[in-house]
């Protein structure tokens, strides 16, 4: 073996590699280069020589001039040359984890300026968004009507903080006790604009022919006034 390429051959099925590009996968060099090397097309320094020599058990010295010294070979099992998979077999189940619900509240029918009645009565559950877990009280409803178009859409569901301060031009769920003063509760879905000792003003945006744009209510009457904070197509 006269060439530094045929004692690297030589060496490399020694170590149990039976291909150029086997050895190379396992040193982590190209196969082209490896080949290169090997074949004789371009020769190799002492930096290559002594990484050849670690993985095929032999001495860089051997390599680079045929000596005959020999250092104690560490084979490396060609399966490690291989990628490792990234999948496991069989698949496992992973479970993940339980999104929390809250509830959709029940709506009795509505009237002008998209009036409904929130009847206090579950009538479904939806999922939690990040920004209502552990908030006490939260919930969800159903968009009625088209007054709030194109912000919101009937049909759509929106979720509700009571807890969140309104400020002006946050959009709001508001209840407004009845003029008799009994239980019954009218709720608007609209604009928050403003609200003085006297009078908290809402906005709807599409307003039906007849209504106005802006909706007055004695603030007295005004039970309460809830932050949407979320909105989804269900």
């Amino acid at each position: 073996m006269n060439t530094m390429g045929d004692r690297l051959r030589a060496a490399r099925e020694k170590a149990g590699y039976s291909s150029a590009a086997k050895a190379a996968a396992a040193l982590g060099i190209s196969a082209s280069t490896f080949r290169a090397h090997e074949n004789g097309q371009n020769e190799f320094g002492p930096v290559e020589a002594e990484r050849y020599a670690r993985r095929f058990g032999t001495s860089a010295a051997h390599l680079l001039t045929g000596a005959t010294a020999t250092v104690e070979r560490l084979p490396i099992p060609e399966r490690e040359s291989l990628p490792k998979p990234n999948a496991s077999f069989p698949p496992r189940y992973e479970q993940f984890p339980q999104v929390g619900t809250i509830p959709v509240l029940g709506q009795s029918v509505g009237g002008p300026n998209g009036r409904f009645v929130l009847n206090g009565q579950e009538a479904g559950r939806v999922f939690c968004p990040p920004m209502l877990e552990n908030v006490e009280g939260a919930y969800a409803v159903r968009v009625y009507g088209t007054s709030m178009e194109p912000r919101y859409f009937a049909g759509e569901t929106i979720w509700i903080n009571p807890h969140e301060p309104v400020r002006s031009g946050d959009f709001v769920v508001v209840q407004v006790v009845g003029d008799d003063d009994d239980d019954t509760r009218d709720s608007y879905i609209k604009q928050f604009m403003s609200r003085s000792n006297s009078l908290v003003r809402l906005r709807q945006l599409n307003p039906d022919e007849g209504e106005n744009e802006t909706l007055d209510f004695p603030t007295k009457r005004v039970f309460s006034v809830h932050k949407i904070v979320f909105q989804a197509s269900l």
